[in-house]
């Protein structure tokens, strides 16, 4: 299927799923949702997969279902991992492509549409992904603020994940339905917990990687969130390797080592929004 365009508009534009796992969103699900609405690819339907929500997220979302009949909501019982109900998305899905955003994340408006054309331009790859920048709860003195990946961390093939590490961003990922299908979605063993980690491995057994590096999600960094310290996240990548039979890398906790470091580590990460900022700008200019 060709990729072009009359009046900037996509011919033959293949539907995407967007699966949006959510648990007590309300405070952000109606902004993820608008992000999701106003991508410059219209052919898309959004998944919203409820995993028990206790408060206003529901009434929220039907409130936008009556608006825009592209969008649908299920619910699964209360399961506290984020596995299920993107599995369950997975299984709902009409689209040829799926895409990833958690509930309280943002796209670019472009998102999709840059993400549709590499991957059309290549059928053959495993996945799409972009650049992350955290937002929110977060600033440059945090140990949380960071641009995913770095320019010289990214990963472009079965390799790259196991010897940089994990630096694929869930929320910026594109990837065929029939390929999710086939290596089975995401792990739902409880005790993984690096399921998006493994994901990318048993996909990338399939084609090579494109990374567009472009920032294209804004990763949200709030108090709800779930943390873990970094001995639970060092056994959790113990437990996927010995699972898979696997030799990874271990993480490295730069953020965690004093104020000196952190604001070292915090220092290239700006440095690397600020480049991918003027490849933006040049994109505009080759656009005039």
């Amino acid at each position: 299927m060709w990729n072009f365009r009359v009046d900037k508009v996509m011919i033959n534009e293949p539907l995407v799923s967007v699966i949006i796992p959510t648990y007590n969103s309300e405070k952000y699900i109606e902004e993820t949702l608008k992000s999701v609405l106003n991508q410059t690819y219209k052919n898309f339907e959004i998944l919203i997969i409820d995993d028990g929500s206790s408060d206003s997220t529901n009434t929220i979302v039907e409130q936008y279902i009556k608006k825009d009949k592209r969008i649908f909501s299920y619910k699964v019982d209360r399961a506290g991992n984020p596995s299920i109900p993107r599995n369950y998305g997975i299984k709902q899905a009409k689209g040829e492509y799926i895409a990833f955003i958690d509930s309280d994340d943002l796209w670019v408006k472009n998102k999709l549409e840059v993400q549709m054309k590499h991957y059309l331009s290549n059928p053959n790859y495993a996945f799409v992904y972009s650049m992350s920048f955290t937002f929110g709860d977060v600033n440059f003195f945090s140990p949380f603020f960071e641009v995913l990946p770095l320019l010289n961390r990214a990963v472009r093939n079965k390799n790259d994940l196991l010897s940089i590490g994990n630096s694929v961003p869930c929320s910026t990922v594109l990837t065929k339905t029939s390929l999710l299908k086939k290596v089975g979605g995401f792990d739902e063993d409880i005790n993984l917990r690096a399921e998006d980690y493994d994901l990318w491995i048993r996909l990338s057994e399939f084609g090579s990687i494109c990374f567009i590096p472009r920032i294209q999600t804004y990763y949200r960094v709030h108090s709800s969130q779930l943390s873990s310290d970094w001995e639970t996240k060092r056994k959790r990548l113990e437990y996927l390797a010995k699972k898979r039979n696997l030799n990874l890398p271990g993480y490295k906790f730069y953020r965690n080592r004093g104020p000196i470091i952190l604001i070292l580590r915090n220092a290239v990460h700006i440095l690397n929004y600020y480049i991918v900022r003027m490849l933006d700008l040049f994109d505009g200019l080759k656009s005039k």
